[in-house]
């Protein structure tokens, strides 16, 4: 192995006599003689030399470069003085960019990079090449990592074939969406710019004088000034540069200030900055029309495969704009053809559509779709303005996949207020080119447009009572000239489908009244049953056997309370209506907030104290007496009616919250709960006559829906208005008065509410469990029953009920449907399940009295169904067929 290392003479090798080796003088080298190096360099430079592909070698701590005769070529005519010099010498400029991969490489890692674009010199110019790179570690004997070893491939012509194919394929992508000869063009000029790195880029025209060119559209890179607008004469291109342009061939001139070709050694030229020029000519008909113009600031050449670029987007570019014209005007041609009668066909498809759509969102939904689809558009939408803060809700969209939706609300400004002015006018806003525009192309308009992708655009107003109500929009992301037939298409499908609206606003709004005619008449209905069903029982227990004293004195009692409730109810009834018709004087005194707010508070101290609310008042010392002028009566019954409210539709033990502030002009009072909140599509509607939340059996948050209407009514007559919040259900209500202030003083009255009742119960004959919330009902139906010899278990809360009926047998359950926590429907499914009461008879006792429940009931297993007031002898009679158990 010694002996053929001796034997081998590095410098008799082919490669290296190519490379030089033999005649470099070595004794300078720090490297030292080749026959003296490292036997793994010796190794690694003899690979090297004998390879065709360019290598080099960095070797030791000073990276001292040897390379083979293929790797010559990209010196430059530096070699022979590179050979054994340090890297860092030999590639000054490019080591920076080399030193990571050599690093990587010395730490004993391979590196591979394809493609990698560096700047060398060839025949003294810079030369943008581009090069495949293999870095890998060079290691000794000992496998220690001495040097670098780099494997380099060009790889230029393949890249710039690739670039130029990918550019071309650009090119046509770009100008095949284009639809407006300015966007070719501008397209043009950018893609040149950008791909050949210009300062400029121009499209000329002749200028109709036939003497010279202008300047339609500039691309300028950064910080370049423009040159659109400018002119410049035929002859300043000189005789020779513009008999070849003239023949359709491009120009190329690498520096102005010392071309032949142009006059006065192009002078005019460099003073404007331009030293090299790349002109490509358009011809139209043999003459010379237009020019795509590059200039470069300093001098450079023009390679060829930079003027095959050049000429590929400028040929595509003159191929586009012709067959836009030729298509253009065969569109044109065509289109009023094919126009009217697909419009025709489209407004009989619109008319049906209209005719079956019955929910107002739809009409909007699917109008906008149909038109869109039938445009092409980009987008239709409707826009719903408000006059007094000049603002656009958005909604409705129809998109083609290709823009987003456009929702939520805009200051109108932003889309031109003058716009909207001509709007307002009841005029169609049309805009085929939205950014050169006048009236949108601005930039206090056109960068609005521009992030909605907003190109060209048709707005049609819809006014209605002699005011812009709505707008629909119709857009798309490109340029687009829309023919009179089109937009008087979009107002007819605007009118139309506004129309539409209208019609099922009406046959809503009518639906709606009739149910809540019948939805109020239900519950009212139940309202006056439950009363009605203690007052006849005590009737009827007056009547049955000798007079007793005590009852006497209990069932009058009953009867009292239960007809100062139908009073209360009868008294609401008049009131609404009265108020709501307009027909209430009210009192104008000076009233003083802070009294109305303690005397209502007071009315409804007994219900808060029974559910065990707690209250806070805030009532803002600081402001002072807080006067608004009214009726203290009226004012007392609006808060009450609200305070009321909110302890009703609080869960027991909930939170209460009065707060009253002031500005000064207003004050405001403040009913605020943690109960069991407003859905939010209740809200709207919540103050509505007749207006309730979800009816639920247990009639927990009943009510003929009368309250809010009133309050609101109230509110309105005393010059203010009201307010209802809430984050959804379980989340609390609040409600704000907002009345006018007085800078006077005044008083303010209360009323009390009546005590709840007591319960009571008895025994015999059949047994029975009798279970109702309403104490007074069940205490005289049971004694009702009593007297007819029964026993009677009463129990008021359902769960109660369950747990008696599981340790007693019972012969039959009379039960009310409306009960708290568990409905008497739910409650006769889980009777049925208990052991030993299979057998049991189940009588629903309710003031619900529709069909539907009646079938309810049915279903839940209750063999009969009686209505609120129960007529005694019917239910004595069904009572005396059922059979005691014992």
């Amino acid at each position: 192995m010694e002996a053929a290392t001796r034997d081998f003479h590095l410098l008799d090798t082919s490669g290296a006599v190519r490379a030089g080796y033999h005649l470099h003088n070595w004794s300078g080298s720090p490297l030292g003689s080749p026959d003296q190096w490292d036997p793994a360099l010796r190794n690694a430079v003899s690979v090297i030399l004998e390879s065709e592909f360019p290598m080099y070698i960095a070797w030791g701590p000073r990276l001292i470069m040897l390379y083979n005769a293929a790797y010559i070529s990209l010196l430059d005519g530096r070699h022979p003085s590179t050979l054994g010099a340090p890297i860092t010498e030999v590639w000054p400029e490019q080591w920076p960019g080399m030193k990571p991969l050599v690093d990587r490489a010395l730490g004993g890692h391979s590196t591979y990079g394809e493609d990698v674009p560096h700047t060398i010199r060839r025949a003294g110019q810079p030369y943008h090449g581009w090069f495949t790179l293999a870095y890998s570690p060079v290691r000794d004997g000992a496998g220690a990592v001495r040097g670098v070893l780099c494997v380099i491939s060009e790889t230029t012509p393949r890249v710039q074939l690739e670039r130029r194919h990918a550019v071309q394929l650009q090119v046509v992508d770009s100008l095949r969406r284009l639809h407006h000869p300015s966007d070719i063009v501008e397209c043009a000029c950018t893609m040149l710019g950008r791909h050949l790195e210009l300062d400029h880029a121009c499209y000329v025209e002749g200028d109709g004088t036939g003497a010279g060119f202008e300047v339609v559209h500039d691309w300028a890179r950064d910080g370049a000034a423009a040159l659109a607008g400018r002119r410049a004469r035929i002859k300043d291109f000189g005789p020779a540069a513009l008999a070849l342009l003239r023949t359709g061939a491009p120009l190329a001139i690498r520096d102005t200030t010392t071309d032949p070709r142009l006059p006065e050694r192009g002078e005019r030229y460099a003073a404007a900055g331009a030293r090299a020029i790349l002109a490509l000519p358009r011809l139209r008909r043999g003459q010379l029309q237009a020019a795509l113009v590059g200039y470069a600031t300093s001098a450079r050449g023009w390679d060829e495969e930079e003027c095959k670029l050049a000429a590929d987007i400028a040929e595509r570019s003159w191929d586009a704009l012709d067959r836009m014209s030729a298509e253009q005007a065969l569109r044109n041609a065509v289109a009023r053809q094919t126009t009217l009668l697909d419009m025709n066909e489209f407004r009989l498809e619109l008319a049906d559509l209209l005719r079956r759509l019955d929910d107002p969102a739809q009409i909007f939904v699917q109008t906008s779709a149909m038109l869109g689809r039938f445009l092409q558009a980009s987008r239709v939408l409707y826009g719903d303005y408000d006059a007094d803060r000049q603002l656009l809700t958005f909604h409705s969209n129809y998109t083609d996949g290709i823009v987003a939706d456009l929702n939520g609300t805009f200051p109108a400004h932003l889309f031109g207020a003058a716009n909207f002015s001509a709007l307002t006018q009841g005029t169609t806003w049309v805009a085929s080119d939205v950014q050169r525009d006048p009236r949108t192309g601005g930039p206090d308009t056109w960068p609005t447009y521009a992030s909605l992708q907003i190109r060209s655009c048709v707005v049609v107003p819809v006014h209605r009572n002699g005011a812009l109500t709505t707008c629909m929009f119709i857009h798309d992301n490109l340029p687009r000239v829309w023919s009179a037939d089109i937009v008087r298409l979009m107002e007819d499908v605007a009118e139309r489908s506004w129309s539409a609206l209208e019609r099922v606003r009406a046959e809503e709004a009518l639906r709606l009244a009739d149910r809540r005619k019948d939805e109020f008449l239900a519950m009212l209905a139940h309202e006056l049953r439950n009363p009605l069903a203690p007052i006849s029982a005590a009737a009827q227990l007056l009547n049955m056997g000798p007079p007793d004293s005590a009852r006497v004195e209990r069932t009058s009692a009953i009867i009292a309370r239960q007809v100062a409730h139908m009073t209360g109810l009868i008294d609401d009834l008049l009131d609404v209506s009265r108020v709501t018709r307009g027909l209430v004087v009210l009192a104008r005194d000076q009233v003083d907030l802070r009294h109305v707010i303690d005397d209502a508070v007071e009315q409804v101290r007994p219900l808060i104290e029974a559910r065990r609310h707690r209250l806070t008042l805030q009532l803002a010392p600081e402001i002072g007496p807080a006067f608004v002028q009214g009726d203290p009566k009226r004012l007392i019954q609006v808060i009450a009616n609200l305070l009321n409210n909110a302890a009703k539709y609080t869960h027991e033990g909930g939170k209460l919250a009065v707060w009253m502030g002031a500005t000064p002009d207003h004050v405001l009072v403040s009913v605020k709960d943690d109960g069991i909140g407003i859905a939010a599509d209740l809200l709207p509607t919540v103050f509505d006559l007749f207006s309730q939340a979800e009816r639920t059996p247990d009639r927990s948050q009943g009510g003929l829906g009368l309250g809010l209407a009133l309050v609101k009514s109230l509110v309105e007559l005393h010059g203010g208005m009201v307010t209802a919040s809430s984050e959804g259900r379980n989340m609390g209500t609040e409600f704000t008065v907002r009345l006018p202030r007085l800078q006077a003083s005044g008083t303010a009255a209360g009323a009390a509410l009546p005590p709840p009742a007591a319960a009571s119960g008895g025994a015999l004959g059949l047994k029975l469990m009798l279970v109702d919330d309403n104490e007074d009902a069940a205490m005289t139906l049971g004694l009702l029953l009593e007297s007819c010899g029964h026993a009677v278990t009463v129990v008021h809360d359902p769960l109660e009920a369950l747990v008696r009926a599981g340790d007693e047998h019972f012969d039959a359950f009379l039960l009310d449907i409306g009960l708290p926590g568990m409905s008497g429907v739910e409650l006769a499914r889980r009777l049925r399940k208990l052991p030993g009461q299979d057998g049991a008879v189940l009588m629903a006792i309710s003031g619900y009295g529709q069909r539907s429940d009646r079938v309810d009931a049915e279903e839940a297993g209750f063999d009969r169904y009686f209505v609120k007031p129960v007529d005694a002898d019917e239910l004595m009679q069904a009572l005396g067929g059922v059979t005691a158990r014992g």
